[in-house]
């Protein structure tokens, strides 16, 4: 197929068996020569410590892992550059360190006035 001619993009149809719709906050990448594979999860809360304090931890529940070729990763990668690039010109940058506030701060002392 000659450089100038694209081919059009292949259309998408739904599965009959459905799709898996996941919600995840948290990535875990592995790689090999022939491919790159990204397990999902969710941060959620530690069966061993379910109160907030000094102790707390969270764990991240496993909900999904997706296999890409190494050239489908690239166009990945690609067209989130995209789409981040566009949400922080109208959004403004996006912090990937935000700092939360203690569960476990005293309350103040009320004042009286």
């Amino acid at each position: 197929m000659p450089e100038d001619q694209k081919r059009p993009p292949a259309e998408w149809v739904k599965s009959p068996d459905g799709i898996l719709d996941v919600y995840a906050n948290t990535a875990h990448v592995t790689w090999s020569l022939d491919d790159v594979r990204v397990r999902v999860g969710q941060l959620v809360t530690s069966p061993e410590t379910r109160s907030p304090g000094a102790s707390y931890k969270s764990v991240v529940e496993e909900r999904a892992a997706v296999t890409f070729s190494w050239r489908n990763a690239k166009l990945l990668a690609t067209q989130l550059s995209h789409i981040i690039a566009n949400y922080e010109k109208v959004n403004g940058e996006i912090n990937i360190n935000p700092k939360l506030a203690s569960s476990t701060d005293p309350e103040p002392e009320p004042t009286l006035q």
